[in-house]
């Protein structure tokens, strides 16, 4: 899924950070799948996500929502986006995915090099691969790079480069503490997979260098 692919930063910031997808396709596990997709987002919230979202509800981790919410409003053809923290937490989740069987399509976006690893280490062979090839044209018009680093967790570009700044304006004043302006970040994003866990890491580590002046 393209939506997922175009995340920036170091590769030590982004081998904490792999979304997933539970996916059903028309015409192949569409029809009755209700159930099956429960099924996988039960073991989701067993293995604890950062950050998840399902079609039917549309309301991410962030925004209130239960998760017998989330569970309730699955229905047919329900699409669930999710996001995790860490390597062992996917491994987990690629083997109770596997030994669940539910026939249903997961797609999982990160490192290349690391999903393979953690795929192969469960025995499953990844059937299509996406590559993002990077940002072209205009590049000059785009946010710094280090603000991109929030903005391109959000899939449907719902964090705002002026709301990443605000966040670590009020970091930087004392007004708020970096989990909880990760937690500001994380709420509008529609798509569930805003991890806000890699967002405070990275406020922790911009915070010294910010100056309200800068960007």
């Amino acid at each position: 899924m393209t939506h997922s692919l175009h995340r920036e930063g170091t590769i030590d910031s982004l081998d904490k950070d792999y979304a997933v997808f539970i996916y059903p396709a028309r015409g192949y596990n569409y029809k009755g799948c209700e159930p099956r997709v429960r099924r996988l987002v039960e073991i989701v919230y067993q293995v604890g996500p950062a950050n998840m979202i399902a079609t039917t509800l549309r309301r991410n981790f962030y925004s209130g929502v239960t998760p017998e919410a989330v569970l309730d409003s699955i229905r047919e053809g329900c699409r669930v986006f999710s996001v995790f923290n860490s390597r062992d937490k996917i491994r987990e989740l690629l083997a109770r995915f596997k030994e669940a069987d539910q026939g249903i399509s997961i797609v999982v976006s990160g490192l290349i090099d690391r999903v393979r690893e953690i795929a192969a280490e469960v025995g499953l062979e990844p059937h299509t691969i996406n590559l993002s090839l990077g940002v072209h044209g205009a590049t000059g018009k785009l946010p710094a790079a280090d603000i991109r680093q929030f903005t391109t967790m959000c899939g449907h570009a719902m964090i705002a480069p002026g709301l990443v700044k605000d966040a670590l304006r009020k970091v930087k004043t004392g007004k708020i503490d970096s989990w909880n302006a990760s937690l500001l970040l994380a709420r509008p994003c529609a798509c569930g997979i805003y991890n806000p866990y890699r967002s405070r890491d990275l406020i922790e580590e911009l915070e010294p260098l910010y100056s309200v002046t800068r960007w």
